[in-house]
C-alpha cells in the first residue's frame, strides 16, 4: 500500500515532465514557423507553387517564367501589306511581380500568434492562390498608334484638269487614307490579354474629282460672244479682269455657281477702273462699269449649254451689244448671276478676249449633249414715253425745253427651243423682262395769252 502511494507521485512528475517537454518541444517548433523567412506551405501565386521559398527564390522563379513567356506575346495589326508584329514588351507590359510576393509572404504573418498559427494550418491544408497583376503604359499604345497612322495615312487628291489652247490634260486622282486613331487605340486596349489579330481600322477618302469624270468634259457645249468695239480702256479692263477671273472654273454635277464669288467685290484695289454704269436707267460713272457685259455673255453661252439658271436679272434698260432679254445684270451684293450644273458631268469655264470681243465656252460633255439650244427673245409690246411739262416763268414765253429725254419701253418673252435633228422637240418660256419707258420732260414758258393778262392786269 505504502509502495503503491510512493508510486503516484513518481508518475505524476513522469507526465508533468512528459508534457513539458511536449509543449517544449511542440512552442519550439512553432516558434521556428512563426519565427521563418519562408513563405508557408500551400500559398501559391497564380500556378506557381512558392511553398517554403524565400522571397527572393519566389521572385526569381516567378520572373524568369513569365518574362520568357512575354517574349512570345505579340499582338498582330495589319492592314493591306503593313503588318505590325509588336511585343507587349513595347507597351511597357510589366507584372507586379513585387506585390505579388509581398501578399504570398504576408500570409501567417498578421495578426496575434493564435491568429498566425490558425491562418499556417488552413493555409496549409487549404491553400492559398494569389493573382499576378499586370500593367502597361497607355501612352505608349497612343505613341505606336500615332506612329502607324503616320505611314498609312496619305492625303486626298483630286484628280487635275489641265487646259492649254484647247488641249485637255487629266492626272489621276489619289484616294485618301486615313487611320481612325481612336478606334485602334480602343482595340489594342481591349485586346492586350487576348492577342487576337487586328484588322487596323482606315478610313477611305474618296476625292470627288477623278480622272473618270473629269474626262467627261470633252468637248465645247455652249459658247458666246460680244463687242464691246468703241468701249473705254477702263470699260475694257474691267471685262478682262472679270472674264479672267471665270476662266479655267470647274463646276462639279449637283454644284451650284454665283457670278460674284469668282469675280468678287468691284473695288479699285482689286483692279477694277471706274466706268459708266446703269442705275436706275440712267449711265453713271462707277467702279466696275463692263461688269455686266461679261456676266450676259456667260449667260447666253449657259443658255446655249443648257445649263440650269438659279438667279438672273435683266438690266433697267436694254444694252447694246446683245438682244432684248438676254441680258444679265449683276451688282456685288445685290445683282447676281447663278447657275447649277444639273449634268451628271462637271462643267468647265473658259473665257478668251480676242481683238474687240469677249468669248465664253462652256465644255462638257458633247457626247451626252445630242440636241442644240436655240435662244428667241419675242418683242411682246412696245410702250412708246409720253410728254411730260412743267411750267417754268423764268424761260420766254412759247419756249420748250427738253429736261429729260424719253425712252421707249419694252415687254419681252424669251424662249429657249431644243433642236434635234433639225427639229424643235422642246420650247420654254424662261424669262419675260420689262424694260420700263421713261417720259419725255420739259420745261415750257407761259403762253402769249398768259403773258398778255399779265401785262394788263399791270396796267
Amino acid at each position: 500500500m505504502e509502495k503503491t502511494k510512493k508510486k503516484k507521485p513518481i508518475l505524476l512528475i513522469i507526465l508533468i515532465s512528459l508534457f513539458a517537454i511536449i509543449l517544449g518541444l511542440g512552442a519550439y517548433g512553432y516558434y521556428k514557423v512563426l519565427s521563418t523567412d519562408q513563405i508557408y506551405e500551400g500559398v501559391s501565386i497564380d500556378e506557381f507553387d512558392l511553398s517554403f521559398m524565400t522571397k527572393e527564390e519566389a521572385l526569381k522563379l516567378i520572373k524568369e517564367k513569365r518574362e520568357s513567356e512575354l517574349d512570345d506575346k505579340n499582338m498582330v495589326l495589319s492592314y493591306e501589306d503593313k503588318i505590325y508584329d509588336i511585343n507587349v514588351r513595347q507597351f511597357d507590359f510589366h507584372y507586379a511581380y513585387n506585390d505579388a510576393i509581398d501578399k504570398a509572404y504576408s500570409i501567417g504573418r498578421e495578426g496575434n500568434i493564435i491568429a498566425r498559427i490558425k491562418d499556417i494550418i488552413d493555409t496549409k491544408k487549404n491553400g492559398v492562390k494569389i493573382d499576378l497583376d499586370s500593367n502597361y503604359n497607355r501612352q505608349k499604345v497612343h505613341e505606336i498608334t500615332s506612329t502607324i497612322a503616320q505611314e498609312i495615312d496619305l492625303d486626298m487628291k483630286d484628280a487635275e484638269f489641265h487646259f492649254n489652247n484647247g488641249n485637255i490634260n487629266i492626272t489621276d486622282e489619289v484616294i485618301g487614307k486615313k487611320v481612325d486613331q481612336d478606334k485602334l487605340i480602343q482595340l489594342i486596349n481591349d485586346n492586350i490579354y487576348d492577342l487576337h489579330p487586328i484588322e487596323i481600322p482606315v478610313e477611305k477618302i474618296h476625292p470627288t474629282k477623278t480622272r473618270e469624270l473629269l474626262s467627261r468634259i470633252n468637248g465645247v457645249i455652249g459658247e458666246y460672244s460680244t463687242s464691246f468695239k468703241g468701249s473705254s480702256q477702263e470699260r475694257i479692263e474691267n471685262i478682262r479682269i472679270s472674264s479672267k477671273a471665270l476662266s479655267k472654273k470647274i463646276i462639279m454635277p449637283g454644284e451650284v455657281f454665283s457670278f460674284n464669288e469668282f469675280t468678287g467685290p468691284r473695288e479699285k484695289k482689286f483692279g477694277y477702273k471706274e466706268a459708266n454704269v446703269i442705275i436706275k436707267g440712267e449711265f453713271t460713272p462707277d467702279v466696275g462699269g463692263g461688269v455686266c457685259q461679261t456676266s450676259t455673255t456667260l449667260y447666253n453661252a449657259l443658255l446655249l449649254a443648257n445649263v440650269t439658271i438659279v438667279e438672273r436679272s435683266p438690266h433697267s434698260i436694254p444694252v447694246k451689244y446683245v438682244n432684248f432679254g438676254q441680258d444679265a445684270a449683276v451688282a456685288y451684293g445685290f445683282l447676281d448671276l447663278k447657275f447649277k450644273n444639273s449634268f451628271d458631268f462637271p462643267l468647265f469655264i473658259h473665257s478668251r478676249i480676242v481683238g474687240d470681243r469677249v468669248n465664253i465656252y462652256v465644255y462638257g460633255d458633247k457626247n451626252a449633249k445630242d440636241y442644240s439650244v436655240r435662244i428667241e427673245p419675242k418683242l411682246v409690246e412696245t410702250i412708246k414715253p409720253e410728254e411730260e411739262t412743267v411750267e417754268d416763268t423764268s424761260l420766254a414765253p412759247g419756249t420748250k425745253e427738253l429736261v429729260q429725254q424719253g425712252r421707249t419701253g419694252y415687254k419681252v418673252h424669251t424662249y429657249k427651243h431644243i433642236v434635234k435633228n433639225g427639229k424643235v422637240v422642246d420650247t420654254q418660256l424662261i424669262t419675260k423682262d420689262f424694260y420700263k419707258p421713261r417720259n419725255f420732260i420739259y420745261r415750257i414758258g407761259p403762253s402769249a395769252y398768259e403773258e398778255e393778262e399779265s401785262v394788263e392786269i399791270d396796267d
